[in-house]
């Protein structure tokens, strides 16, 4: 059994959804803890949530505005012992097999993985040394995108059996259609 940590991004603004992404339902269980739950099944020994909500057991965001990165790199200085899964709240198709993968392949070639194409969800195989980079690359407050960071880092690439596991939810049009497919 592999040891890891695991994150769920969940601090975004939703502005383009018009409401809190992470509190929409799929099968009556909303998007946060069914993405908590899918990690906890995984295997993770803890499985901890950024999101930009005060609440008490919520990871805030040190460099606010920074996206998915910034959320990362709050994730990680709260804990950057283990190898790392992280996936945005926002993919409600994703299951176990699909994130499995990433995490074998990640533990397999002593490197971070990802699914082709996408830097997120990202196997992180050594936290504290994308850590370091982070940080640097945060302070600079330039070239914020997941794949500008993560090109410049060892990493494998999973290509994805099903891509409709990647069905991503920003506006209500998207929901609804994964709603559709999911039933």
């Amino acid at each position: 059994m592999h040891h890891f940590n695991a994150v769920v991004l969940a601090g975004g603004q939703s502005s383009r959804m018009g409401q809190d992404k992470a509190l929409l339902e799929i099968d009556g269980e909303s998007l946060l803890l069914r993405s908590q739950r899918i990690l906890a099944e995984l295997g993770a020994n803890s499985v901890a949530v950024c999101r930009n909500d005060g609440a008490e057991r919520s990871i805030q965001d040190i460099y606010p505005d920074s996206g998915p990165l910034g959320g990362i790199h709050a994730a990680l200085m709260t804990n950057s012992a283990l190898p790392t899964l992280v996936i945005p709240v926002d993919l409600p198709l994703i299951d176990t097999g699909d994130l499995n993968e990433l995490i074998q392949l990640g533990f397999a070639n002593q490197c971070s993985s990802h699914f082709t194409e996408l830097y997120i969800p990202i196997f992180i195989w050594n936290p504290a040394a994308i850590l370091e980079s982070l940080t640097a690359r945060l302070e600079e407050g330039k070239r914020l995108s997941l794949r500008s960071f993560f090109e410049s880092h060892t990493r494998a690439e999973v290509t994805l059996k099903d891509e409709t596991a990647l069905a991503n939810a920003n506006t209500p049009q998207e929901w609804q259609a994964i709603l559709e497919q999911a039933n």
